[in-house]
């Protein structure tokens, strides 16, 4: 079981929908974790037979979904912030703790537009960095992450263009 995992498209979407036409057919569902939340809505009527799982971002100044978001799939329990009220860009202490309490298997945020993947008290943490403008030693990127019999196989991919 495949996810793919989206972040900070600040209104550039003809990257991130080519990423989702790539993957469709191989993804049990798509993740977006905001900044520009309408980039994601474009995307999503475009391909109907994909779910996508979204959250707002700093940048999503006037939406009605939640701030955060937790959903199971494949056995495990993710929990999905775009991370800017927890402080990402300062450090990663209070999204720890976040997800911690949350119970969180998987902990996904965006925000700072730099990727990284780590783990720290068995949570996976996961920043598939920015589609559109990154940060950091990668260029563009998102992510994908394979659930194969209970372990978890975090992947940061570099979108070529």
């Amino acid at each position: 079981m495949k996810i793919l995992i989206l972040s900070d498209s600040h209104g550039s979407t003809k990257l991130m929908e080519d990423v989702v036409a790539k993957h469709e057919n191989h993804i049990e569902c798509a993740i977006f974790l905001g900044d520009y939340l309408e980039d994601c809505k474009k995307i999503a009527t475009k391909f109907s037979n994909t779910t996508f799982h979204m959250v707002p971002g700093n940048c999503d100044y006037y939406s009605d979904l939640p701030g955060d978001l937790t959903i199971k799939i494949g056995g495990k329990r993710i929990w999905i912030s775009h991370g800017h009220k927890a402080s990402v860009k300062s450090g990663y202490d209070e999204i720890v703790n976040l997800a911690i309490v949350g119970r969180a298997d998987i902990c996904l945020f965006g925000h700072t537009h730099e990727a990284v993947a780590f783990e720290k008290n068995g949570i996976l943490f996961l920043n598939p960095g920015s589609i559109s403008q990154p940060r950091g030693v990668k260029g563009k990127s998102y992510a994908i992450i394979e659930i194969l019999e209970g372990a978890v196989f975090p992947k940061i991919i570099e979108a070529l263009r």
